[in-house]
């Protein structure tokens, strides 16, 4: 059965169906790497391992899984123009100095300043700085552009590694197909679809639509309407619109301008232009005929609906890729990401504040293909953000499924490998109540899978049958437990939650290690069983020699309970060993150093909040009190002439309940009525006052 994709096309879930049997070519557009990646590209990528690793793992397609690198861009060359400009103005300042570098310099600070993009006069402004003040002026942006854009891409491929993101099959950066990118392009040259103009080549949009075998905007049946978005994929440095014959024509060939890095071709020095880098790289791997292309929303125009007209017109074709498949936006309070709005957030920062597992989390607990919305948490000075809102319900996931892990570990270490020759294993009632959870909890886990890999629909599945075996061992005694059902069913959640990406698949029960980083459940460890077993076996000594010695003193069961319990709260924590105390004996659960100390601080902050949340409830309490206490001082007959009363009314009866208003009017009947219950309630307060206060006088006497 395959499962029903959103597919970008229709807008609708489409069954699946490959191209060629079982065999899945998929192409992913990577990052352009000209900066850090934030939670907008981890949100982007995690999602498409999660669709990768469920068609993969539980669909058993054999995938071939291709991402591209944008190493040649405009953001590129102009951050590394940047750089280097900031770098010589730098070690120009920390010179001597002098007149003529003072004067070298106030140019090239005055277009920095500017923003304009003049990169041929900001490098030789640059040079004339560096050779007054004696610096080298050995740089080319010919091999700058790449020096940056290797250290990002080095960065974000150590991103995804710690987030626990699949290695594609095949990488593929621009910068190694700029001949194949040159006759690609001259094939849609041959063909009709393109022109040069002034050393550049543009795609001819009319030209295409016009044709018999064509047809633009298949992906925004609004394209043709949108010359602003069509625009934006031109990049920054993008030549005059009047070389174009029509607006909507796009650049698949940019002729460099000074300061741009710059490559041979027909039409002269130039770089290839964003989108054609897509269509050349994809079909160069998966040919004429892709069964998915995927990435964000946001790159559904112009990027796809460009890269799709250019293939198909390569080609000629009407159709290059199947299913268009994109991953929904992600806003920080309703706005895109971005460093002036102070909402930048980079993948190494949020993993100083959650697990990768915790984050996966987050974005398995929303559906791929929706946008999503997180809202950052500041520090006291609203200055840095220390964790997300959604994040909550995360954590508490993260910590639902690790607890369960837990128990069922604790409940098969009875019965070692799940078996006994000694164990009875008839079913009664109990089991067949939980073999049913398991049928119903896998069917539902298949049907949201089915249901365009519905992710949050799987978590759901999966959380029911958590509750199911949770019950049905709080109510079943340890020895009457069947550990080969409570096995089988862990398993089936370990398996499910490894094909989501957040376990790994060992062939135990738990999460493991994902991310490929040293903290794994169960501890680093080393390399042998000695170096293993060191740091547990030093903590056992020093415990012994501790209860030794406060034996040997004569110490009180305090002193040895105390002694324990930092055994539990300091020295356990730090190899990844939490105990819980319970009837029956206490229960030890294995996590990673870090997890656990990061689960720690936040038991002891949610103490913390609690603690304070009784302390205002209290204060709170005592301030009505208070209040109350004070307002039954006063004597019925004087309630109305002070307080919220004070000024309202003229005349009173015998009992001090008012008769007339300020302004000499009777007051109303209905308003007498009010007042008279009041009074009585005054009344009533106001001698047990009087009680209370007798009462603490004769017992003041009698002491």
């Amino acid at each position: 059965e395959a499962p029903k994709l959103m597919n970008t096309f229709t807008r609708t879930k489409v069954p699946f169906v490959p191209l060629n049997g079982n065999r899945v070519g998929w192409y992913i557009c990577g990052p352009t790497v000209y900066d850090s990646a934030h939670m907008g590209h981890a949100r982007n990528y995690v999602n498409f391992d999660v669709l990768r690793r469920v068609m993969t793992d539980y669909f058993r397609y054999d995938v071939r899984f291709i991402m591209n690198v944008t190493d040649i861009d405009d953001k590129i060359v102009m951050r590394a123009h940047l750089k280097r400009s900031e770098a010589v103005l730098a070690e120009a300042k920390s010179g001597a100095g002098g007149a003529a570098v003072e004067a070298a310099m106030a140019p090239l600070v005055a277009l920095l300043a500017s923003k304009e993009k003049r990169l041929g006069e900001q490098d030789a402004l640059t040079v004339a700085v560096a050779e007054a003040a004696g610096i080298g002026t050995d740089w080319s942006i010919q091999t700058a552009y790449l020096e940056l854009a290797h250290s990002f891409e080095g960065e974000f491929m150590e991103d995804m590694r710690l987030l626990g993101v699949a290695k594609p099959d095949m990488l593929t950066r621009v910068s190694e197909y700029t001949e194949k990118i040159v006759t690609y392009i001259n094939t849609i040259i041959s063909k009709g679809f393109a022109y040069h103009s002034n050393g550049s080549v543009y795609f001819d949009v009319p030209a295409f639509e016009n044709s018999d075998n064509h047809k633009y905007a298949k992906l925004n049946k609004a394209a043709m309407d949108d010359v602003e978005g069509a625009m934006d994929g031109e990049g920054a440095l993008a030549a005059d619109a009047s070389e174009k014959k029509c607006e909507f024509d796009f650049v698949l060939w940019k002729a460099s301008k000074p300061g741009e890095p710059a490559w041979d071709s027909p039409w002269g020095m130039g770089r290839p232009g964003w989108h054609i880098e897509c269509s050349a790289m994809c079909s160069d791997i998966l040919g004429e005929a892709v069964d998915i292309n995927g990435g964000g929303i946001d790159l559904n125009f112009p990027h796809h609906e460009n890269q799709l007209a250019q293939s198909e017109a390569h080609y000629d074709v009407k159709q290059w890729v199947n299913y268009f498949i994109h991953s929904g936006h992600l806003h920080i309070d309703g706005l895109k990401m971005s460093k002036s709005l102070k909402n930048f957030i980079t993948i190494r920062a949020a993993l100083t504040m959650y697990s990768a597992r915790q984050l996966r989390f987050l974005f398995l607990l929303h559906q791929w293909s929706d946008p999503m919305e997180i809202t950052p948490v500041t520090d006291a000075g609203g200055e840095t953000v220390t964790g997300f809102q959604q994040m909550d319900q995360a954590v508490m996931m993260e910590k639902v499924f690790a607890e369960f892990f837990h128990t069922v570990k604790g409940a098969l270490r009875a019965t070692p490998g799940g078996y006994s020759v000694d164990q009875e294993q008839t079913w009664g009632e109990g089991e067949r109540t939980l073999s049913e959870a398991v049928d119903i909890g896998r069917a539902a886990v298949h049907a949201a899978m089915l249901d365009n890999i519905n992710t949050p629909g799987v978590i759901s599945g999966l959380q029911e049958l958590v509750r199911a075996v949770n019950v049905y061992l709080a109510k079943t005694p340890a020895a009457n437990i069947r550990p080969l059902l409570v096995n089988s069913a862990a398993q089936f959640i370990t398996t499910i939650l490894a094909t989501l990406g957040v376990a790994e698949t060992t062939g135990g029960v738990g999460f493991g290690e994902i991310g490929g980083g040293k903290d794994a459940e169960g501890g680093g460890g080393g390399s042998n069983p000695e170096e293993a077993m060191a740091p547990v076996l030093d903590l056992i000594t020093k415990f012994r020699d501790q209860v030794r010695a406060l034996a040997r003193g004569g110490a009180d069961a305090r002193a040895l309970m105390e002694a324990c319990d930092t055994l539990r709260d300091v020295g356990l924590p730090e190899l990844g060993v939490k105990l819980d105390d319970r009837e029956g004996g206490a229960l030890w659960k294995l996590y990673g150093v870090e997890e656990l100390k990061k689960e720690m601080a936040r038991e002891v902050e949610a103490k913390q909040k609690k603690e304070e949340e009784n302390r205002k409830k209290k204060e709170e309490a005592a301030r009505k009190a208070a209040e109350k206490d004070a307002a039954a001082q006063v004597p019925p007959a004087d309630m109305f002439t002070q307080g919220e009363y004070a000024g309202l009314y003229s005349k009173y009866d015998e009992t001090g309940i008012p008769t007339h208003m300020a302004d000499g009017e009777a007051v109303p009947k209905s308003q007498l009525k009010k007042l008279a219950k009041s009074h009585g309630t005054q009344q009533k307060e106001h001698e047990k006052y009087l009680a209370k206060m007798a009462a603490e006088g004769v017992a003041a006497l009698a002491v």
